[in-house]
């Protein structure tokens, strides 16, 4: 699927029509400093998640990981397509992912005569939360297939689209214009409560969406609406940040947590696992309103409704929950200090092997442990110094797992003082 398609579908009025603009513009951004290993203590730190978590393309294009990844599916490169994989997990288990392929993308780089790309703590953050996020666009719908939606969802007893017989609600040719399925299910849900009354005094059940079906839905409205305005309203992608904020401000932490991690009567929306495209989160919360409305009566909690570009931000917050990474285990960080021989070259106040331990400069509390995005920065910045050491003595490339770089990083700051 064409990555360009999938932005079209979820991206704002202003992506839209800006997108390549600010993507060229990205190939003259200058490195804004770097975060080195050494440096004075600083103290931990989280690095909020960016507003527009597609921002970081301009990364992906400016370093050039474009001349080896592609996010079509059909440009050809020395590297696999991205735009094809699924990038699950934390923020620290794509960057251990990034660190394991350091060798042979260092080949890459060293054949090409490229020089190895730089990165400041905030591009690592911005370039892995949208290599993370690409996902969330989802694919554009299939109207034939949204025609079964249509009618075997109900939808077709109570509407009609550009003329027909059903007049309970309104004639769904209205949203012709909106090209976002983020659209049409904020509409589904703000008239959630009229809606479900209506289909119980007419025996009809209540519409329960699969993955994707709210994306056909969307793409056979717009079919069966025929000709609008020449220009489509979409939603912006969604911000995560601001998703936050209305997480508790339309009463959801009630339930769920202010973090969404869980609280009083409501799961932690972790362990569903919600990194899935945009309309498939928002198809889960809408199979989910029946029960969600009786709690909240319960609490005395009124139905939110969403404007604007709200339900894409609370969508976007729900899709990053599991990016967050947990505390790492110290004594397990110290394990794996010596198990991966970095104390062969750098100081952790640990007992060293061989007597080693002056290659490299000390780790413990410096500015590289500050943040999971500063750790990840520093080492990537570093990798090719490290490279040559590390195999040029014969060693084996250090593989590590994200649950290996949150012990790391509990370990080192852990050190920091002493």
């Amino acid at each position: 699927m064409a990555f360009a398609a999938r932005i079209a579908t979820a991206c704002g009025r202003q992506l839209a029509r800006g997108w390549k603009f600010w993507l060229r513009a990205g190939q003259t951004l200058a490195l804004s400093g770097l975060v080195l290993f050494g440096g004075t203590v600083a103290a931990a730190e989280s690095l909020p998640l960016p507003d527009n978590p597609l921002e970081g393309r301009l990364l992906f294009e400016s370093r050039g990981c474009d001349g080896c990844h592609g996010l079509t599916g059909d440009k050809l490169g020395i590297g696999p397509s991205l735009g094809e994989q699924h990038f699950s997990g934390t923020f620290l288990d794509l960057g251990a992912a990034l660190w394991n392929h350091v060798p042979g993308m260092s080949v890459t780089f060293e054949v090409t005569g490229l020089a190895w790309p730089q990165l400041t703590k905030e591009e690592a953050m911005d370039l892995i939360a949208f290599l993370y996020f690409i996902d969330y666009l989802g694919r554009p719908g299939v109207a034939a297939d949204g025609e079964t939606v249509f009618v075997s969802q109900g939808c077709s007893s109570c509407h009609s689209i550009g003329g027909g017989e059903a007049n309970v609600g309104p004639d769904l040719a209205e949203l012709r214009n909106f090209a976002s399925p983020l659209f049409i299910a904020q509409q589904i849900w703000n008239h959630g409560p009229s809606m479900l009354e209506g289909m119980r005094r007419m025996g009809i059940a209540p519409p329960s969406f699969a993955e994707g079906d709210l994306a056909d839905l969307s793409a056979f409205v717009r079919q069966q609406a025929g000709p609008g305005p020449r220009e489509r309203t979409l939603l912006a992608p969604g911000n995560p940040n601001l998703g936050g904020e209305l997480f508790v401000s339309k009463g959801c932490s009630r339930c769920h947590g202010t973090d969404g991690h869980g609280g009083s009567g409501g799961p932690d929306l972790r362990l569903p696992n919600l990194q899935k495209p945009a309309e498939a989160i928002a198809s889960t919360m809408w199979n989910h309103a029946l029960g969600m409305r009786s709690t909240m009566q319960e609490k005395g909690i009124g139905w939110p409704e969403f404007r604007e570009s709200e339900l894409a931000d609370l969508v976007a917050f729900l899709y990053f929950l599991p990016f967050e990474d947990p505390v790492g285990d110290p004594q397990q960080g110290a394990s794996v200090f010596r198990d991966r021989s970095c104390d062969h070259c750098h100081r952790a106040d640990l007992p060293t092997q061989d007597g080693a331990g002056s290659a490299g400069p000390e780790l413990s509390g410096t500015a590289a442990t500050a943040s999971e995005s500063s750790m990840v920065a520093a080492m990537w910045n570093h990798a090719p110094i490290m490279k040559k050491a590390i195999l040029g003595e014969g060693r084996p490339w250090p593989e590590l797992t994200g649950q290996n770089l949150r012990d790391l990083r509990a370990f080192l700051s852990s050190q920091s003082g002493r």
